[in-house]
């Protein structure tokens, strides 16, 4: 009787001690860790959040929340200098205003962390900053290329393009079976930018290179033979597209692909999700946009998610996003990323099995890429070059557009 009575008041105590202490209870709250990430994609959004549900099911002491808002980027930098980080956030490690990030002391050093070992190595190298650190977790590599649907050029007995001749026959061919051979969208100057950036480094092997002697004051783009031949190329491209282009979102220029309305389009890794997502059944391939010949061809790719930690966060702030990190980097959330995304992985031991993708991953694995032109060029330099270009897909003046060019580097570059 007496052992019962005292387990009765234990019982009780416990109870007492719980009830009466609003502190304990308040302490068991559960940290909430803002997830500031800039991809504005349907796919790369739903692959996030799938792996943010999963942890926080979890792991109970912790609540990642995204946040995903328009013109990211800049949202991003103004509240950097507001001194309103977030706590996680995405942001692209190899071009220069995140090295500048670095330098100021608004990232995280993650050389330490045990989770940049499950990050296949040339994609980590590519993220190494001056001082030798690594101060982001790599999650997938991006390219821009010529999406294509299969089916339209099984029926009209088209084979993948290897080099620019090749390619405009098979526009001959669509044009002729009465179809659209190229979907563009033009009405944002960053998606225009987008396809002047895959066409340079299509096309000109020394253009990105070019933009930065010209940056430097060293030449200039007028009369210059790379680039002349890029916007001849370039006028080719649009007489084989709709003739609405400019006034045409992303996002319509997808959905008219998917409908059948163009045989091809010119886009990234970051849309295949969402051109998937619209019909599932499709059947998708994607290529690089030839040069003249297949061993001159060159994509465009560079790192595309990447995944950082603000220095300036609270050391139990930080230990929170270690571990979502190390969550991300584990082969099987990585795994649903991808799946979502569609863009080839950084994370080792993860597996796209759309071998309609492997034409990219092949010329990719070979070492024939250029990065991105934010890499080694200002973004406000890169940034005015797309209006430059947008103009021309009006005008389509090969002479003037590079009179423009190099009117648009000597204003930008003196900034």
């Amino acid at each position: 009787m007496k052992r019962r009575m005292a387990m009765v008041l234990g019982a009780a105590m416990v109870l007492t001690a719980f009830a009466g202490n609003g502190s304990v209870m308040a302490a068991e709250e559960p940290l909430t860790i803002e997830f500031f990430q800039q991809k504005g994609e349907e796919g790369p959004q739903k692959g996030y959040q799938a792996i943010i549900d999963k942890f926080n099911e979890e792991n109970l002491d912790i609540v990642i929340e995204m946040n995903t808002v328009p013109d990211a980027g800049t949202v991003l930098t103004s509240r950097i200098s507001s001194g309103d980080i977030p706590v996680i956030f995405s942001d692209y490690p190899t071009q220069t205003q995140f090295k500048q990030k670095v330098a100021n002391g608004y990232v995280q050093d993650l050389s330490d962390q045990e989770f940049l070992s499950n990050v296949n190595e040339p994609s980590l190298e590519m993220t190494k900053q001056e001082d030798g650190g690594y101060y982001a977790l790599p999650y997938s590599r991006n390219y821009l290329g010529v999406y294509y649907n299969q089916q339209m050029f099984e029926d009209n007995g088209l084979e993948i393009p290897t080099t620019w001749e090749e390619f405009v026959n098979v526009c001959e061919v669509l044009q002729e079976a009465g179809i659209t051979p190229m979907g563009l969208h033009g009405k944002d100057p960053g998606r225009v930018g987008h396809t002047f950036q895959c066409t340079t480094v299509a096309w000109a092997p020394n253009g990105v290179e070019l933009i930065e002697q010209a940056v430097a004051g060293e030449t200039k783009l007028e009369g210059n033979e790379e680039f002349t031949e890029v916007f001849n190329k370039m006028k080719t491209l649009l007489s084989y597209s709709n003739a609405d282009a400019l006034a045409l979102s992303d996002t319509a220029c997808y959905e008219n692909f998917v409908n059948g309305q163009y045989a091809m389009c010119i886009t990234g890794s970051y849309a295949r999700g969402t051109i998937q997502s619209i019909n599932p059944d499709l059947k998708l391939g994607v290529f690089p946009l030839p040069n003249d010949t297949q061993e001159a061809t060159k994509v465009l790719s560079g790192i595309d998610a990447a995944i950082c930690v603000s220095a300036k966060a609270s050391d139990e702030e930080k230990e929170a996003a270690y571990r979502f990190l190390a969550y991300l980097a584990e082969t099987e959330n990585a795994q649903i990323f991808c799946d979502y995304d569609g863009a080839p992985s950084a994370i080792n031991g993860v597996v796209n099995d759309d071998t309609g993708i492997a034409p990219m991953t092949d010329i990719i694995s070979a070492g024939q890429t250029h990065d991105w032109m934010a890499s080694t060029i200002s973004n406000n330099v890169i940034t005015d070059l797309y209006n430059v270009v947008q103009g021309f897909w009006a005008d389509q003046d090969v002479e003037g557009v590079l009179k423009n060019m190099d009117a648009s580097i000597a204003i930008t570059s003196a900034e």
